[in-house]
């Protein structure tokens, strides 16, 4: 999570995009882009083994 995204959470102002984890490095993420569009990859390691956990 960016340093922004955490402020934004902290002062009630955060975007609720859906949460994602990397099957590839576990890493928990949260995205905006379409899960089956190119864009849509892990930031850690840009896999695109994810999936949508909430």
């Amino acid at each position: 999570m960016s340093v922004l995204e955490t402020v934004k959470e902290k002062v009630g102002i955060a975007d609720e995009k859906p949460r994602y984890e990397c099957q590839d490095c576990g890493h928990e993420f949260r995205s905006s882009a379409d899960p089956d569009s190119y864009w849509s990859k892990c930031p850690e390691c840009e896999s695109q083994e994810i999936t949508q956990i909430e």
